[in-house]
C-alpha cells in the first residue's frame, strides 16, 4: 500500500504542476498551433447553421478532415456563437480530465486498486509526447474523451457492449483513425472465443456507421466522402513515423518499459487480455503519424493503453516480485518528476512564439479588407472576418502534387484581390514539401510585398499588394 500511494502521489503532483504551467495557455486568446484554427472555424460553420461538408471546389474553398462530432462538441461552447479559442480548451480540458479518470475507472476493475487505477489514469497528463493535447483545441482529445468511456463499459460489463457501440461510433465520426479501441474489443472477443458476441459487436458497429455515413452523404451533396478520405494527399514517410515514436516511448522510459514487459508476459502467457491487445492495435494504427501533416497527437491512443499496460505491469510486479514494487514506484515518480521538468521549462513554451500576435490580431481587425488570405485562420478568426481557405495545408498539398482542378486562389492573387495575406515566412522561404505550390508563391512574391513582421507562430508575415508603379526588377531588388 505504500508504494500504491506513492505512485498516486508522484503522478498527481506531476499532473498539478503540468496543469499549473498549461493554465496560462488555456486563457491565451490567440492560436497556438495550426489545427486549433481548423477545429474552430468548423465549430463556427456548425454553429451559424453553414455547410460543413459542401463542394470543396468552390470558392471560398472549405476543407474539413475531421468528423461532425468534434466540430459539434465545440460549436456547443462558444459564447453566444463567437470565436473563442479559451472556451475550446476548456472543453478539451475537461475531456482530459474525463480520460484520466475512465483510465482510472477501467484499471481499477482490472487491477482490484483505486491507487494504481487512478496513479496509472493521470500518468496520461505527465508523459511528455501527450501534455501538449492538454491545452490545445483539438479534435483528437474529444474522440479518444469517447473512445475511454466505450473502453469502461466494455471492461466493466462485458454483457454491456452495445452500450460501447455508441461511444465508439461517436469517436469515429470524430475522427475516423480511432478505430483501435473497437478493433482490440472485436479481437479480444474472439480471442476468447465469442464469435457470436464478436460478430454481433462488429455488425452493430458496422451498420450504424454505415447509416450515418450514407445519411451524411446524402446531406451534404455526397461530399462527406471526400472531405473525409481525399484530403490527405500529403506524403508518407516511415522514417517521420520511427522518429516520432522514438519521442513518444523514450519520453516516458519507465512507463513503457513497466507497459511492454505486461504485454509480453500476457500475450506469452497466452492471456490475451484486452489491454494488452488494445496495446498492440494501438501500435499499429499509430502508423498514420508517418503523414507530413501528423505529430504525436496520432499516439494518442497508444499513450492510453500504454497507462492501461503499466498499471497492470505494476500490478504482476507486486504479485510476482513484491520486494521490487516500492523501488519502482521511486523510479516511475523520478521519471515523471523529470519529464514534467524538462516540459515546463520556460525556453520550451509555445507562448514565446505568441509575444506579438496581440499586435498582429489587431492589425487584422483594423484591416478595412474582407478579403484576406491566411496560413493561420485564428487571426482572420478573430476579426470576425470571412475564412477564404479553410485548411491552407491541405489546399497546399492538392496544388503541389497538381491534384486541385483549377488555379482560382493564384489567378485571385496575381489580379491582387486579396487587401491583405498573412504567412509563416516570407515567400522566398517558403520552400519545401509543407508549402503551398511553387507558382502561388511565385505569384505572392511578384504582386504583394512585405509590410510588417511580427513574433506570431503561423502568420508573423504581413503582405499588401505591390502598388501599380513599383517593379521588381531582379529577384531580391525593388525599385520605384
Amino acid at each position: 500500500m505504500r508504494a500504491e500511494r506513492l505512485l498516486l502521489l508522484s503522478v498527481l503532483a506531476g499532473a498539478l504542476l503540468v496543469l499549473v504551467r498549461c493554465i496560462p495557455l488555456l486563457a491565451t486568446p490567440y492560436q497556438i498551433d495550426y489545427g486549433e484554427g481548423l477545429v474552430l472555424e468548423g465549430a463556427l460553420r456548425v454553429r451559424h447553421a453553414q455547410a460543413l461538408y459542401p463542394d470543396p471546389f468552390g470558392y471560398p474553398i472549405v476543407l474539413h478532415v475531421y468528423g461532425p462530432v468534434a466540430y459539434a462538441a465545440t460549436a456547443a461552447v462558444l459564447p453566444n456563437g463567437n470565436p473563442s479559442f479559451p472556451a475550446g480548451r476548456m472543453l478539451f480540458l475537461g475531456c482530459n480530465v474525463v480520460i484520466a479518470l475512465l483510465l482510472g475507472v477501467s484499471l481499477r476493475r482490472l487491477t482490484g486498486s483505486w491507487w494504481i487505477g487512478l496513479g496509472c489514469g493521470f500518468l496520461l497528463w505527465t508523459l511528455p509526447a501527450f501534455r501538449f493535447w492538454i491545452y490545445l483545441l483539438r479534435a483528437d482529445v474529444i474522440g479518444m474523451a469517447l473512445s475511454a468511456a466505450g473502453i469502461a463499459i466494455y471492461v466493466w460489463k462485458e454483457k454491456a457492449w452495445y452500450w460501447s457501440v455508441l461511444f465508439f461510433g461517436l469517436a469515429i465520426f470524430c475522427k475516423y483513425s480511432l478505430l483501435a479501441a473497437p478493433v482490440a474489443v472485436f479481437i479480444h472477443l474472439i480471442a476468447h472465443r465469442k464469435f457470436k458476441k464478436a460478430a454481433s459487436f462488429a455488425g452493430a458497429l458496422g451498420l450504424a456507421c454505415a447509416v450515418a455515413m450514407v445519411v451524411l452523404q446524402e446531406r451534404t451533396g455526397n461530399w462527406f466522402a471526400f472531405h473525409m478520405f481525399s484530403t490527405h494527399p500529403d506524403r508518407y514517410s516511415l522514417k517521420q513515423f520511427f522518429a516520432l515514436m522514438t519521442l513518444v516511448w523514450a519520453g516516458a522510459p519507465v512507463a513503457t518499459a513497466l507497459a511492454v514487459w505486461y504485454v509480453v508476459q500476457d500475450l506469452r502467457g497466452r492471456v490475451r487480455s484486452f489491454p494488452a491487445i488494445y496495446f498492440v492495435v494501438s501500435a499499429i494504427t499509430a502508423l498514420t503519424a508517418g503523414k507530413l501533416g501528423s505529430t504525436t497527437n496520432h499516439f494518442v491512443e497508444w499513450m492510453a493503453a500504454m497507462c492501461l499496460c503499466a498499471g497492470l505491469g505494476y500490478t504482476w510486479l507486486q504479485e510476482k516480485f513484491p520486494e521490487r514494487a516500492l523501488p519502482v514506484a521511486v523510479l516511475l515518480g523520478v521519471s515523471v518528476a523529470a519529464g514534467v521538468a524538462a516540459q515546463n521549462r520556460g525556453d520550451v513554451q509555445p507562448s514565446r512564439q505568441l509575444a506579438e500576435c496581440g499586435q498582429l490580431y489587431q492589425a487584422v481587425k483594423n484591416s478595412p479588407s474582407n478579403s484576406i488570405l491566411s496560413q493561420s485562420l485564428g487571426p482572420v478568426l478573430a476579426a470576425g472576418k470571412p475564412v477564404l481557405v479553410s485548411d491552407p495545408f491541405v489546399y497546399g498539398q492538392f496544388e503541389q502534387r497538381g491534384l486541385w482542378p483549377n488555379g482560382d486562389i493564384e489567378r485571385r492573387v496575381q489580379g491582387k484581390e486579396f487587401g491583405m495575406i498573412l504567412l509563416a515566412s516570407d515567400p522566398s522561404a517558403m520552400k519545401g514539401p509543407d508549402a503551398w505550390a511553387g507558382s502561388l508563391v511565385d505569384a505572392i512574391d511578384k504582386n504583394y510585398r512585405v509590410v510588417n513582421r511580427f513574433v506570431c507562430r503561423d502568420a508573423g508575415v504581413v503582405l499588401e499588394p505591390r502598388p501599380p508603379d513599383e517593379r521588381l526588377d531582379r529577384p531580391g531588388l525593388l525599385s520605384k
